[in-house]
């Protein structure tokens, strides 16, 4: 029924959840599984009184971003080692990850999206507006939220 699924991790515990659930999916329907994880837009602190400026903010995002691709890197590793008969991909974009998330659904075809209910926004998710709700409201596809 489903031949492709999105999963969208960010290494919260939700995620997670949402990645077992996928999994089950994708071994009685012999589904492609594509892992996406989205860099949200940062602003990286910037203070010339303090000389932060061009070469601080390059590492800063180097970091960050080692970070995410760690995270993917990580739940690409829990799943394939678990699973090894799955077909596994992973994407790693930036920007906001709920128009990501409909976009990269959109363009690699997958039939369903599978997220968490809460990521790791915490405060800033809350008072922004949750990215399943952003999700399951845009999308046309269908949206299996994991609590």
């Amino acid at each position: 029924m489903y031949k492709r699924l999105l999963v969208a991790v960010d290494g919260s515990e939700q995620s997670y959840k949402a990645l077992d659930h996928a999994v089950a999916i994708a071994e009685k329907c012999g589904s492609e599984i594509v892992l996406l994880t989205v860099i949200p837009p940062m602003i990286a602190p910037c203070f010339q009184d303090l000389k932060f400026g061009p070469t601080f903010n390059s590492k800063y995002y180097e970091s960050v971003n080692e970070i995410y691709q760690n995270t993917l890197n990580d739940v690409y590793e829990r799943a394939s080692t678990k699973h090894p008969n799955l077909n596994i991909r992973t994407i790693l974009r930036e920007g906001r990850p709920s128009a990501n998330i409909v976009d990269v659904a959109e363009k690699e075809k997958c039939e369903m999206i599978v997220m968490g209910s809460r990521g790791i926004g915490g405060i800033t998710g809350w008072m922004l507006g949750s990215t399943s709700r952003r999700v399951a409201d845009s999308c046309k596809k269908p949206v299996l939220i994991i609590k």
